[in-house]
């Protein structure tokens, strides 16, 4: 298999698949923080919540080691460490707010408010960074890199190679994507494993 044969002009295309799938995740929590009634459970936040920040962090944490150390003379590469960053605090302000409900016995008003709002901050630091990162580093990329390198990129971004299952991205990507796309990416994922 070559890089002509996953479809994509360039590799690192993919990676606004995967920048979909975390916006979802983020508006799909949004609504679950919206719609929590007073002496309700957190538990269906808390799941959702949790499947956002494993997926954002592990995204973060891989372009910071595997891409952006790539573009050392790059200010926007910079940049992008720094929101990752910003956004890893706007994730913290929502889990202190629940950290704090747990002993509560009964969800009230007020954690309701305390927890959108804290939630709509983390999701407008993910959009804003997603969408910077894509009118910003993703262009330096596609200039700078050769389709190799790129390929490279989207495997750590894909594969989690310190995890017991290393296709728990790929697989969490899988659920967020419609066919056509998953064929793609799943071309691309088999190529990511030959560069590795």
């Amino acid at each position: 298999m070559n890089i002509a044969s996953t479809d994509l002009e360039n590799p690192i295309d993919a990676m606004c698949w995967i920048h979909q799938a975390l916006r979802a995740e983020a508006a799909h929590v949004q609504q679950i923080a919206e719609h929590l009634e007073e002496g309700g459970t957190l538990e269906p936040f808390r799941q959702a919540f949790y499947r956002w920040v494993l997926a954002l962090g592990y995204h973060a944490e891989a372009e910071d080691q595997w891409m952006t150390p790539l573009l050392p003379a790059c200010a926007v590469a910079r940049e992008c460490e720094a929101a990752h960053l910003r956004l890893a605090a706007r994730l913290e302000d929502v889990q202190r707010c629940l950290t704090e409900e747990i002993g509560r016995t009964m969800l009230i008003a007020r954690t309701q408010r305390h927890l959108f709002g804290a939630v709509v901050l983390a999701r407008i630091a993910q959009d804003d960074h997603l969408e910077e990162e894509e009118a910003f580093v993703l262009p330096v990329i596609r200039r700078q890199f050769s389709a190799t390198q790129q390929v490279r990129v989207i495997a750590h971004l894909l594969l989690d190679q310190t995890a017991e299952d290393p296709h728990w991205p790929l697989n969490w990507l899988d659920g967020h994507l419609p066919p056509r796309e998953r064929r793609l990416v799943a071309d691309l994922a088999a190529l990511a494993k030959q560069a590795a």
